[in-house]
């Protein structure tokens, strides 16, 4: 007799529909881990906004390092694998997932890198698509032949919905390397219907990772008029002359270091990364955490989101990559904070736009890249 596992039901009412979800491993509680807001995209109407990640809401780095270390350990035994993590939401969960397993397992090598929406010098190895995005195409960059050489492929991404993102990256890593012997699909929740179809479809064992797993549908309300969806996929021009030429998207881990930045015990800062650069303002905040009254990390996006809901303010400007779209800074209230540090990376200054909105507290930091590993 199989037993089927019972179901806890939660209803989502939003402007744009109803969001029914079921969960089959509710633990820790969806509170805790979620909130919901409406995309300004019409290709869906709404979306997850995660209480753990530190993009659309500011969380403690410790709350953050807690659920890189719960993933990392809930992967099977690994041999030498190699982490993908998933621009932009999910470059510091990636990250922050490989190197917890790395501190798990200092014996093992391993390899990581994220994908990106920028084009650089740099060989390119593979493009996949990411179908309901606002920004669909993924680049992935040639990581080197040890990464290149890895059995177990581990991707990352912040939810796993319909599983065919994560699907479309699989596939072509694959097919350019056929010795691979399973895949690992880590995300923070998983909602995906399809788990036996994707895993015949690749046609290899896959192992999936969550927090919480369960399903959903969506209703549109029959009043509700799709928002326009602002400009957002870049002008596609060369990016080599502002970006670092060597990190995470190229396979490179780096470790960085930055200035003396003179903070007090009563200090209230908040840590920002800058579109894919997020995973070093986490390492920041990291650091600062135990020195500080309190601290936060976060990041801008260029995912246009309306306001409402877990929304509670936006703050709109200029990308930092020269692409000339539309970015964004949700859920960032400038006067609880004393101290707000920028992070960004090689030449990508943050927009005056943005400084000017956070306050005279702001301050634009470049983290320089230490000796290579």
């Amino acid at each position: 007799m199989t037993l089927v596992p019972a179901l806890t039901e939660h209803t989502v009412d939003l402007p744009s529909g109803t969001l029914d979800l079921w969960l089959e491993t509710p633990h820790p509680p969806l509170d805790s881990l979620l909130d919901y807001a409406v995309r300004q995209n019409p290709r869906r109407g709404f979306l997850f906004v995660s209480r753990v990640l530190g993009k659309h809401l500011p969380v403690s780095p410790a709350v953050a390092a807690r659920t890189y270390t719960a993933l990392a350990a809930a992967l099977p035994p690994l041999s030498a694998p190699h982490f993908i993590g998933l621009a932009e939401t999910a470059t510091a969960l990636g990250e922050g997932v490989y190197r917890a397993w790395r501190e798990q397992h200092p014996e093992r090598p391993a390899t990581f890198q994220h994908t990106t929406r920028y084009q650089t010098r740099h060989p390119l190895l593979l493009r996949f698509d990411e179908p309901h995005s606002h920004a669909p195409a993924h680049l992935l960059y040639d990581p080197g032949p040890a990464a290149r050489a890895a059995t177990d492929l581990v991707l990352v991404d912040d939810e796993l919905s319909t599983g065919t993102t994560l699907e479309n990256l699989a596939r072509e890593w694959r097919r350019l390397h056929p010795h691979l012997r399973r895949v690992m699909l880590v995300s923070l929740t998983d909602w995906c219907p399809r788990r036996a179809a994707l895993e015949a479809a690749l046609e290899l064992p896959v192992t999936f990772v969550s927090l919480t797993r369960g399903g959903y549908r969506f209703t549109p309300a029959p009043d509700w008029q799709p928002p326009t969806l602002p400009a957002v996929t870049g002008n596609g021009a060369d990016k080599s002359e502002l970006l670092p030429a060597r990190g995470p998207r190229y396979g490179q881990a780096v470790d960085l270091s930055w200035p003396d930045l003179q903070l007090s015990p009563e200090d209230r800062v908040l840590v920002l990364g800058t579109g894919e650069y997020q995973f070093p303002a986490f390492a920041l905040a990291r650091q600062l955490e135990p020195m500080v009254a309190a601290c936060a990390f976060s990041a801008t996006t260029r995912s246009p989101v309306l306001e409402g809901r877990a929304m509670a303010r936006k703050f709109s400007f200029t990308d930092n990559v020269g692409d000339g779209i539309p970015n964004y800074l949700y859920n960032v209230g400038p006067d609880l904070y004393t101290r707000i540090l920028v992070t960004y990376e090689g030449r990508c200054l943050p927009d005056p736009a943005l400084m000017a909105l956070l306050g005279d507290k702001a301050q634009a930091i470049c983290l320089s890249p230490l000796d290579p590993q």
